[in-house]
């Protein structure tokens, strides 16, 4: 699948697994707006890269109802330069997500690297890489309600794609 049918087509999935979250590209920085009155949830994913749109699917989806209530899930966020105990706390909250990221890259077909969030030219940690791939092997074998049902809708929608291809490629 092209890059340019790409996001259209997470976001087609996304709204019929999730069909009470609004999800908007185009943000300088992601957001998860937490819904307010009948406003629904917002997901803001930076420019229009889809690994930005992977990673802030996967929070959401490993979020708790009551996570989803606040804005950014509750979580802080420190900028680049981050002291290494800081850097530490950032890749426990970290692993899980890019464990589930890492997935949805490989059912999408799109490269994936880990990501520390982090330009001071740290090195990735063996630690956070070992946290990282056994979250990516428990998403992969037994993951909770709501990945659960993102990783079916993107499973059965990237294979029905691929059907669709093998049957037109052979008319």
């Amino acid at each position: 699948m092209s890059q340019n049918a790409l996001i259209p087509a997470v976001l087609h999935v996304c709204q019929r697994v999730l069909p009470t979250l609004h999800i908007q590209g185009g943000a300088s920085e992601p957001f998860y707006q937490a819904p307010k009155g009948n406003r629904p949830a917002i997901l803001f994913f930076r420019e229009d890269f889809v690994r930005s749109l992977f990673h802030e699917l996967a929070h959401y989806s490993l979020a708790g109802d009551m996570r989803r209530q606040i804005d950014d899930y509750g979580y802080w966020y420190s900028p680049c330069g981050r002291s290494s105990r800081e850097q530490e706390q950032f890749e426990q909250v970290e692993a899980r997500p890019q464990g589930l990221e890492k997935l949805f890259c490989e059912i999408w077909s799109v490269p994936f690297s880990p990501s520390l969030d982090d330009f001071s030219g740290r090195h990735t940690s063996a630690g956070f890489l070992e946290k990282l791939e056994n979250a990516y092997i428990d998403m992969k074998t037994t993951p909770s309600n709501t990945p659960q049902r993102v990783l079916e809708g993107m499973r059965y929608f990237v294979s029905s794609v691929s059907t669709c291809r093998s049957i037109t490629s052979r008319l």
